[in-house]
Parts: structure tokens; sequence; C-alpha cells
């Protein structure tokens, strides 16, 4: 009977330690911030303010670092769901329904469009986020399930390199951190933030609490993540 007993008391040690365990792991964020954007689906920094893209409606808001809108930027599709800047300082989305690569310049009037080749079971289940490495010459893009790739694409979007990704349920945004060289992704089906090389390697991964995470950005020491359910920006710092 003692036996029982201890080794009942024992169990709930353990299994508390491992719940401790888990929740300490998750990353917890610094700041929340409502959006007054509907259904913000990507996020880029540049030039010290952020863009935010809805997918739906045909529009990029450009904001402060706190959320403010600055600027609405007005463009001719919606179902756009990824957002970052390349090297000449255009505007660069992914629609996901078309398979789009749509290229904007700095003026925000002249649209250039280009395919994506690649396989999608759904619309909804296609391109999910962009980024651009410079290094590379070249946009690394998320395809969101069916499958779950990494999509290494030239500036015109022609595919190079595709590459299975299986350490997450699904892809939902996408960003490069020039100073590891290396790509956070963000998963909204597991509720994950990645930190993935150039070649789809998972270095470390990090479960976080936001639901609908859809977009992801680097800013210094910190992660800035969007939902889309929630009309909201969350703010972390990047863990070491």
């Amino acid at each position: 009977m003692r036996r029982i007993v201890f080794l009942f008391i024992l169990s709930i040690f353990f299994s508390s330690c491992f719940f401790n365990s888990t929740s300490q792991n998750i990353l917890q964020p610094t700041k929340v911030v409502k959006l007054n954007i509907v259904e913000p689906s990507g996020i880029t920094f540049y030039n010290n303010h952020l863009y935010i893209v809805s997918d739906s409606n045909s529009a990029v808001y450009k904001t402060s670092l706190q959320g403010s809108i600055l600027k609405k930027i007005k463009v001719s599709t919606t179902d756009n769901e990824g957002v970052c800047f390349n090297t000449a300082g255009d505007l660069v989305l992914v629609n996901e329904s078309k398979r789009r690569l749509i290229k904007i310049d700095s003026s925000f009037k002249k649209e250039k469009k280009y395919r994506v080749k690649g396989k999608q079971k759904h619309k909804n289940s296609g391109l999910e986020g962009v980024c651009f490495v410079p290094l590379e010459e070249c946009y690394f893009i998320v395809n969101e399930k069916s499958p779950k790739q990494l999509l290494k694409v030239s500036k015109k979007g022609k595919v190079t390199k595709e590459i299975r990704i299986d350490f997450a349920d699904d892809l939902s945004g996408i960003c490069f951190d020039k100073e590891s060289n290396t790509l956070w992704i963000v998963s909204d089906e597991s509720r994950t933030i990645l930190n993935v090389s150039l070649k789809g390697k998972l270095l470390k991964s990090y479960p976080m609490s936001i639901v609908k995470a859809e977009g992801i950005t680097i800013v210094g020491n910190q992660i800035f993540v969007v939902s889309d359910e929630e009309n909201s920006l969350y703010i972390f710092k990047k863990p070491n």
C-alpha cells in the first residue's frame, strides 16, 4: 500500500514538473496591440516602419512600430497573404489563390505579377508568406500545406528549389533575419515560431499561444507577429 501511495505521489510530482516546464517554455508577449486592420495576414519591417497586408481587402498598411496606421496603399488584388521589400525598395506581395508574386515599385503605383508554379490542394492552402534574402538575390516563400514547402524563388517568380517541411502542421508566415542569416517561420496550426536555416533545417522551435498567427517579422531584438482572427499585433523578445 505504501509503495502504491509513493508511486502515486511521484507521478504527480513529475507531471507537475513537466507542466511547469512546458508552461515556462511558451513565449510570452511583452506587448499586445489591437490593430485597426481587418484580417492582417502578413507583416514586414522596412525603414523603421511596419507594413501589414490584409487578405480581405486590396490594401497594405504602413504603420508605426506601435501599429498606428500612417498610410493605406491600394493594390489590385485581394487574398494577399505575405509582404516584404527587396533591395530595390519594391513592395512585394504573395497572392494565395492565384499563386502570384506581385512586385510594386517604390512609388506604389506600378505593379508586375509573376506566376509561381506549384501544387496546392485547395485555394486556401497555397502561398502564405514571403521574404527577400539579399545575399541570395532571391525570395523565400512558404506554401501553407498540401504540400508544406519552403520555396526558393527568383525575382521573376521562377521556383529554383523546393524544400519539404515536416516539422509543423502548416506554414503561415516567414521573414529573414540578417543578423543570424536564418529564417523565422510562424505556424498557425502548431502555434509555434520556428527558426530555420536557408536550407530548410529546423534550428529551434518556440511554442506560443496566439490564435491564427499569420505573419512574422524581426525588428532588432524583437519578434512581431500578427493574428488574423484577433486583429492584433504581438511583440516578443527574440530568444537567444
